[in-house]
């Protein structure tokens, strides 16, 4: 876990590698908020670079003059790597960064490819509790399981904590065994330790990775321009890092998880640092808060009503923003279903903004559905986008990034 200082004439790229659920959003964040790197969504490099060197290999490959086929691998993975390189130095540079980084969760099933493509590639190795993994997997997917985990929910479909609880132990052992085989590559962090003491684990991060620490970072990272992409969307509606996630796998009986496959996972734990999940039940200095019911949180709000909500509050929105609205343009549909709902649709398409009730001819870009309940925990600020997107009580449709972006203009 040596220091490489950077080499501003070659450069190496950066992986984040990690299970899905354990933080990478938010470190990509972090990460793409310093001066000198660039860290967008995820692009499943891994994948990309494993399907182009299969196509270089059985095309161009097989004109090159080689001897040798280890010689004919080399000279395959020399245009691959152009390609990757060329593609990310370009974006890297209009965003006046000189150095990338990838976070795809998926890339831990294409490590054998990226390290040949990236001999010299730094790695951050970042881990989570188990058990906090399978609560956060549960909750985020209330209405569907993410493309990651739907072979694990195949495979074991009558006990959905044993199918996220394999998850966890594949993507895992296969970062740490990567970790153990490349230590002078890799830089270990724990989501707790990142999100409770900051200050602690990223600027000796930050130097393993070649740059200075930015003090700013920590005050910048949810207020600066992000580039959309795939990962944790909620993150994006968040204004501090905050440890208010750990211990809520203790919501889960451990009774769910099979002997065996406790014994599996407290072998990991135990490489990762982790206590055993006997320890992890009975150690109570985080008590697990259970969550009120939408109807608990808001019957005690004064109400603000979805009708009242468009046709006045979203205006003085729109004013107060300003600026911010400037740069959206659109047409997004709300749908607030359930008793008292209705749709809306806000259109930012030209100069002057439209809101208004929405008409069955209304093209919208995007949409966004939400409960009742949750839309009225929201508009009298009785709960986060955060809990209620977990609760799976909204979704969108349609342009992504523009649903983000109205989302963050009314409740980020």
């Amino acid at each position: 876990m040596t220091s490489l200082r950077a080499d501003k004439a070659k450069v190496q790229p950066i992986f984040i590698l990690s299970c899905e659920r354990s933080g990478s959003t938010l470190l990509r964040l972090i990460v793409d908020t310093h001066s000198e790197i660039a860290c967008p969504g995820q692009l499943y490099l891994g994948s990309m670079s494993n399907e182009l060197y299969r196509t270089m290999n059985y095309s161009l490959g097989q004109t090159f003059d080689a001897t040798k086929e280890i010689e004919r691998k080399e000279l395959v993975l020399q245009e691959v790597r152009g390609i990757i390189d060329g593609l990310m130095e370009r974006y890297s540079a209009a965003r006046n960064k000189s150095i990338w980084c990838e976070k795809t969760t998926l890339n831990t099933d294409y490590l054998k490819i990226l390290s040949d493509l990236f001999p010299e590639a730094r790695y951050i190795c970042l881990y989570r509790n188990c058990m906090d993994v399978v609560h956060s997997c549960l909750k985020f997917n209330p209405l569907g399981f993410m493309p990651e985990l739907v072979q694990f929910v195949q495979r074991y479909p009558e006990n959905l904590v044993v199918a996220m609880a394999e998850n966890w132990l594949a993507k895992n052992e296969k970062i740490f065994t990567f970790e153990t085989t490349h230590p002078d590559q890799c830089f270990r962090v724990h989501y707790e330790h990142m999100v409770n003491d900051p200050l602690t684990v990223l600027p000796p991060l930050f130097e393993f990775l070649g740059v200075d620490w930015e003090e700013c970072i920590l005050q910048k990272v949810f207020s600066v321009q992000h580039d959309q992409g795939e990962g944790d969307l909620k993150v994006h509606f968040s204004r501090r890092i905050s440890g208010d996630s750990i211990g809520k796998g203790k919501s889960i009986p451990l009774a769910t998880i099979p002997g065996g496959l406790k014994e599996r996972l407290d072998k990991v734990n135990d490489w990762l640092d982790y206590p055993s999940l006997e320890s992890f039940y009975q150690d109570n200095c985080k008590d697990i808060l259970s969550i009120e019911s939408h109807s608990e949180k808001y019957s005690h709000a004064k109400q603000i009503e979805p009708d009242e909500f468009f046709k006045i509050k979203v205006r003085e929105i729109i004013r107060e923003k300003g600026g911010k609205v400037d740069m959206l343009r659109g047409m997004c549909r709300f749908v607030v279903d359930g008793k008292g709902g209705g749709s809306w649709v806000i259109d930012l398409s030209e100069s002057v903004a439209e809101i208004r009730e929405a008409r069955d001819e209304d093209q919208a870009d995007c949409t966004i559905a939400i409960t009742y309940g949750a839309f009225l925990n929201l508009i009298n600020d009785t709960a986060s986008v955060e809990e209620v997107y977990e609760r799976g009580e909204v979704t969108s449709f349609g342009s992504e990034p523009i649903a983000l972006q109205f989302g963050k203009l009314l409740f980020g």
